[in-house]
């Protein structure tokens, strides 16, 4: 037995509603004083407003309501390798010596119980809604699974209460034995994507849209087909690029354009495309990423693990461009020490300090990601998802930032989030987490998963 629970997860509409009140409530863009909120049958806010000074407090009453986090980009799977870390020489030498055969091992049982592992660890650590970014398609022997992998993470999602995207691969290319897991036709690869996104529509936790894996893994007619099916879908599409110093050498050498420059010419390159990586880009990137105002994912842990590089951050955001964050290879599940280390990054390289303010932080935390899934989640307003964080202000681990003045809410605002990006640590701070209104986690601990049997 991979789990039990003891309230099976009903993913088909939410019965009861909630109704609470926090005497600190940050939407995302501002912080609110002595809020009541409710949350309707369908998982979504039907009202925030100020708590009267005539009302008595509601039975849930919490310090301080934040939105929840939004990972806009995560490799289930790859949690498999965390004892990997810190051995690669550099990204080919992991990929060739540690990913590709733990891909060819790779069966259902070990997907579903890694993604249940992860996904579990990620609402603990404040994550309500992750972007799967799945490209295990096919069988051990190369055919198609007919998504029973995808179902299995949706599966595993669907298990713990986590909201989840599946950002489904598509992946045309084969150069090295592990591929045979990811390769398969066009035409397939187009139809099975979309009938999987049809097949999820109405679902109010799960979500489809389509990622042409790579320039090297996907060719160029797959990346234009991958494009033109999101614009059918009405979503955002998903791709790795600029990851690597080699892949401009890739991309002029196949296409005599360096890579964000092949989807331009291609005429692909709008605000749905969202790029993940984007680390070794050139003026004339920063340039295109803010002409066609393309959204990007910055995965600055794995980034760091494996020796990718450090993305032009302040350049990007000076400039106007959505940036989210993910954990990619999940060497940790927590968005915010995510956001910590990109501000770091940047110290370290421009030695120098406060390159990207907590504010625009917090915000690749939330409402970035949920820009870049196209979800309607990520900040706390009417008719928004009800996917938020109760936070603990009475923790060790948020102190000295309630010394500050509160009849100073912008100064409070300020303290606030500098803790909680640069100091608190999550686990403890973190009272409860919420998605579309339930409760998943309660002190630390989820509320109906149990993963003592996991293993």
């Amino acid at each position: 037995m991979l789990f039990s629970l003891a309230n099976p997860t009903n993913p088909g509409g939410f019965s009861l509603t909630l109704r609470l009140y926090a005497r600190y409530l940050e939407t995302g863009n501002t912080l609110l004083h002595h809020q009541l909120l409710e949350v309707d049958a369908r998982g979504r806010i039907s009202m925030l407003r100020s708590l009267q000074d005539d009302e008595a407090l509601p039975a849930c009453t919490y310090d301080y309501v934040i939105p929840g986090c939004v990972n806009a980009h995560s490799h289930a799977f790859q949690v498999l390798l965390r004892p990997t870390t810190g051995q690669p020489v550099h990204f080919k030498d992991w990929v060739d010596r540690f990913l590709y055969p733990c891909v060819l091992e790779l069966d259902e049982e070990r997907l579903y119980a890694s993604a249940v592992l992860v996904f579990h660890e990620m609402l603990r650590a404040g994550i309500t809604t992750v972007g799967e970014f799945h490209y295990v398609n096919n069988l051990a022997e190369g055919q198609s699974s007919e998504q029973r992998y995808a179902r299995t993470l949706i599966r595993a999602a669907e298990t713990v209460g986590l909201r989840i995207v599946l950002i489904r691969t598509l992946y045309d290319q084969r150069h090295k034995p592990g591929q045979i897991r990811f390769q398969e036709p066009l035409a397939q690869a187009i139809a099975q994507t979309e009938a999987l996104a049809h097949e999820y529509a109405g679902h109010p936790l799960v979500s489809v849209l389509p990622a042409p894996h790579s320039l090297h893994g996907a060719s160029r007619e797959l990346v234009c087909a991958g494009a033109a099916l999101a614009k059918r879908l009405g979503t955002p599409w998903h791709i790795h690029l600029s990851e690597q110093p080699g892949d401009a050498d890739f991309a002029l050498t196949r296409y005599g354009l360096r890579p964000l420059a092949c989807l331009e010419h291609w005429g692909i390159l709008d605000h749905d495309a969202c790029i993940v990586h984007g680390i070794w880009f050139d003026d004339e990137d920063l340039e295109r990423m803010q002409k066609h105002q393309c959204r990007q994912v910055y995965n600055p842990l794995t980034n760091m693990a494996l020796g990718d590089g450090i993305a032009r951050l302040p350049e990007l955001l000076k400039r106007g461009v959505l940036v989210a964050l993910g954990t990619d290879a999940n060497t940790d599940s927590s968005l915010f020490l995510e956001a910590r280390m990109a501000e770091y990054l940047q110290r370290s390289q421009q030695l120098s300090m406060g390159h990207v303010s907590a504010g625009q932080l917090f915000a690749m935390t939330n409402g970035n990601g949920a820009h870049a899934l196209g979800l309607s989640t990520g900040r706390l307003a009417l008719g928004q998802a009800a996917d938020f964080l109760a936070l603990n202000l009475s923790s060790p681990s948020m102190l000295p930032a309630m010394c500050t003045d509160a009849a100073d809410p912008d100064a409070l605002r300020q303290a606030l989030l500098n803790q909680l990006l640069f100091s608190a640590v999550p686990q403890e701070v973190i009272q409860a987490v919420y998605v579309a209104g339930q409760k998943r986690v309660e002190s630390g601990k989820h509320v109906s998963v149990d993963l003592t049997e996991l293993f």
